[in-house]
């Protein structure tokens, strides 16, 4: 069956985003009108003359920013994302909230179910009253290892910056890391475990003057981590989450993601030492993250105080409190960097333990590793 001409309405959405530099087809103009992504035009009657269609000014501006974010190929809701993200876009209400929750739940789920299978394969202490929280943040801990992905790369080069683990084999270097983001995910962070806030300072780095990506991908990975540990502690469900993110109005979404968006340009600022521009989540992995972001945030904003924003929280907040903590970790590993700098006839000494034991009187509490 031959398509139907283009109403005056898309030929002119078809002339505007053509203009731009992104073409898009009658075809594809009718698709987001079934998506509910554009409503239907308004008519207006002229007599003997007929009707004639047209969108408001605000429907042109959508068109423009989706056919903006459109490729071949590309998901509708990754289309979406980068256009409500990128460009500010008026997304109507049900299309973004089906964006969000395919975005958000489905890669939830996944790693909530391979957690799950790591924690239950886990067999238990004899006689031990097990912490279930601990297991949990250890078997959160051991995948996101096991994954691997640009945080997990670069805090082990991270770790490595430490002069007694700079031949140390991957195994060692795995199991310190794996310490580190175990105590990273449970509800508390140790401040009182001397050796383990000293590979949390090295492998988050917060002093560093490298600017890349992946830097900044540590940083979000710790400042999203310990945002949680500074909260007020609450379990939550699927079920809750998802009836909260469906019942929160369109305009709070809007706001919520200027939130997450600057939280995003304020960690990069600090990653590159503000030498690279702010940029926009513009690329489908970082629409995604800042998806998963925003879902997560409308629940997770009610254990902080009334009023809290999302890059407070998460990006200002949580970092500065995460190096007042690693402080005198920083104050150590600095000084053994410093050491191993000098040149000394004689490094041998009372080892690592004793140094600390000596110097403030830590014993250190053990932690398990698997």
């Amino acid at each position: 069956m031959p398509r139907s001409a283009p109403t005056g309405a898309y030929r002119e959405l078809m002339v505007l985003t053509a203009a731009d530099g992104n073409p898009v087809s009658h075809a594809q103009l009718e698709r987001w009108r079934r998506e509910n992504l554009l409503p239907a035009p308004d008519r207006e009657y002229l007599g003997r003359a007929g009707t004639r269609t047209s969108y408001p000014q605000e429907v042109k501006d959508l068109a423009r920013a989706l056919a903006r974010r459109h490729r071949p190929g590309r998901r509708l809701d990754d289309t979406v994302l980068l256009a409500f993200f990128c460009d500010n876009a008026r997304i109507p209400e049900v299309p973004l909230k089906l964006a969000l929750i395919r975005t958000y739940f489905p890669d939830r789920e996944r790693h909530r179910d391979a957690t799950a299978k790591i924690m239950d394969a886990v067999p238990g202490d004899p006689g031990s009253e097990r912490d279930i929280h601990y297991d949990w943040a250890e078997a959160e801990a051991f995948l996101d290892v096991r994954e691997g992905g640009m945080a997990i790369r670069k805090m082990r080069a991270n770790l490595r910056r430490r002069p007694d683990l700079a031949h140390a084999s991957r195994e060692e270097i795995d199991g310190r890391l794996l310490g580190v983001l175990t105590h990273l995910n449970s509800p508390h962070l140790p401040e009182d475990d001397l050796d383990l806030m000293r590979d949390l300072e090295a492998a988050i780095d917060l002093d560093s003057d490298e600017s890349s990506v992946a830097r900044l991908a540590v940083w979000e990975y710790a400042a999203a981590a310990h945002a949680c540990q500074m909260a007020r502690f609450g379990e939550t469900n699927t079920e809750e989450r998802f009836d909260t993110l469906c019942h929160t109005p369109l305009e709070e979404l809007h706001s919520l993601r200027d939130e997450v968006v600057a939280a995003q340009q304020e960690t990069w600022r600090r990653a590159t030492g503000g030498r690279r521009g702010t940029p926009a989540p513009d690329t489908v992995s970082m629409s995604r993250s800042a998806a998963c972001a925003l879902a997560e945030w409308t629940t997770a904003r009610k254990a902080h105080p009334e009023g809290s924003s999302y890059a407070d929280v998460h990006f200002t907040d949580s970092l500065l409190d995460l190096a007042r903590a690693t402080a005198l970790a920083w104050l150590l590993n600095h000084a053994g960097r410093e050491w191993a700098a000098t040149p000394s006839v004689d490094k041998a000494g009372e080892g690592r333990g004793a140094f600390i034991a000596r110097t403030t009187g830590a014993t250190g509490r053990r932690r398990r590793i698997r």
